[in-house]
């Protein structure tokens, strides 16, 4: 009787196995993944253990965009006689990228479908991004694992507060409604609108963030034409009075257009302790609205000198249609033709500032030339003997968008520019850097 009980278990046993598979079988791949479940911009690495010296090891990520549309990369290695595979150590024998490289698997992601070439990774910024990672070896054995990143923990939500007063618009998020951290404002680019996604990102690693639109937004102005820069100095007046924001000066953080006028803000007010700008220029440029010259900025009722030149005909329908794929030449055709004079007085008098700066700037950007624009900061602050800190990382191969710590960038870049491959890497390294130092100098 015993025997039976027994041999009825076993076999119970060898079934449940069977069913199993891959959950309990002990010969398959073990996937290892650093920092699985992340805030955006956390580091990552990929270990693929138990495996046979000698075997191929065939590695897959898949995601799906905000579209609907599915995204791919694979790559084939040979196992050493460790019997595991490091993707920052180990390069493939083929597949879609072929070198040692621990984001491979993401920068190489292509959409499937050729009809689909032409698009960008789309992210849903209200969503978590997923990537599913599949390993697979000679026998078929497969193993299955997930990367999920967020801009905010779900399972920690930031504490929120909305802006609705005195005409200013905005959100501030900041990590714990019990204690004060140090305050950043972050203002948009010419997409205009707000970018609350981003400063839940921030503020996940300890800062009081307000994403203060300035256009593009219910009750604020249409186009980034004439926009008074009182609106940010009573901002940062509002901020100094929130039980969230840490005593001391505000940070100050802002792309494209938005890292003009963070440079420019910077320039008028002694407000800020530290001020991040990538992708900026170095002077002031025309309001967006590309029919007639108009200034982007005013202060006590006047305009800020401003340069640039309006498209022509040929240009514009171009412009429409996405036939342009770099600005660039057109901001240095505007800056070498105009006025000697007038570049002086539109030049952002970064000098001036009295506050740490950090640029970055990719030099493949083809919205404008960024890095061209930094370098003449740079100079000018070697010239006037800035009395601050100062750093600048110059992204190699990086375009416009450097900065947004995306994990999937695509191949296709628009008129942003940049490589995926330095995209990715030097968004990571960038966005990592622009914290601590915002943390050095706020904190």
């Amino acid at each position: 009787m015993k025997r039976s009980i027994v041999a009825l278990l076993c076999l119970n046993l060898f079934l449940i196995t069977s069913i199993a598979g891959d959950l309990v079988n002990p010969e398959k791949p073990n996937i290892e993944i650093s920092n699985q479940k992340a805030v955006y911009g956390t580091p990552v690495s990929i270990k693929i253990s138990n495996l046979e010296p000698g075997d191929t090891i065939k590695i897959e990520t898949v995601s799906t965009d905000a579209r609907g549309v599915v995204w791919k990369a694979s790559v084939t290695f040979q196992v050493g006689g460790k019997g595991d595979i490091v993707l920052e150590e180990d390069a493939p024998i083929s597949g879609d990228y072929d070198e040692a490289d621990a984001l491979g698997l993401f920068w190489s992601m292509k959409p499937e479908g050729t009809e689909k070439e032409k698009l960008l990774y789309a992210y849903d910024r209200q969503k978590s991004l997923v990537v599913s990672v599949m390993a697979s070896d000679s026998k078929g054995l497969v193993a299955t694992a997930e990367i999920e990143r967020y801009y905010e923990d779900p399972q920690n939500k930031l504490a929120y507060q909305e802006l609705n007063e005195d005409g200013l618009r905005g959100s501030l998020y900041y990590p714990d409604s019990n204690r004060k951290y140090p305050g950043v404002i972050l203002l948009s680019g010419s997409g205009g609108g707000d970018v609350k996604w981003l400063a839940k990102a921030i503020a996940s690693d300890g800062f009081s963030v307000l994403t203060l639109p300035y256009f593009k937004y219910p009750g604020l102005p249409g186009e980034l034409v004439n926009i008074p820069l009182e609106y940010f100095e009573d901002a940062v007046m509002w901020m100094k009075k929130q039980a969230a924001i840490k005593e001391g000066n505000i940070g100050l953080v802002g792309g494209s257009r938005g890292g003009e006028l963070v440079l420019q803000l910077g320039s008028m007010f002694d407000e800020f302790g530290a001020i991040v700008a990538w992708s900026p220029a170095a002077h002031l440029w025309m309001g967006e609205n590309y029919v007639e010259l108009v200034p982007s900025w005013t202060y006590q009722g006047k305009a800020l000198s401003y340069l640039g030149s309006v498209f022509s005909e040929e240009e514009m329908q171009k412009f429409m249609r996405g036939e342009l794929t770099s600005f660039v030449e057109y901001f240095r055709n505007s800056l070498k033709n105009s006025d000697p004079e007038l570049v002086k007085k539109a030049s952002i008098p970064v000098e001036r500032i009295k506050a740490n700066l950090f640029f970055l700037a990719g030099t493949d950007d083809q919205t404008w030339p960024s890095a061209d624009f930094t370098r003449i900061m740079i100079a000018r602050l070697k010239e006037n003997d800035f009395g601050y800190d100062y750093q600048y990382i110059q992204a190699e191969g990086g375009g416009h968008m450097v900065f947004l710590p995306d994990l999937i960038t695509g191949y296709y870049r628009a008129y942003s520019g940049g490589t995926p491959k330095e995209e990715l890497s030097s968004s990571l390294d960038a966005w990592r850097a622009a914290l601590a130092f915002l943390h050095k100098y706020l904190d």
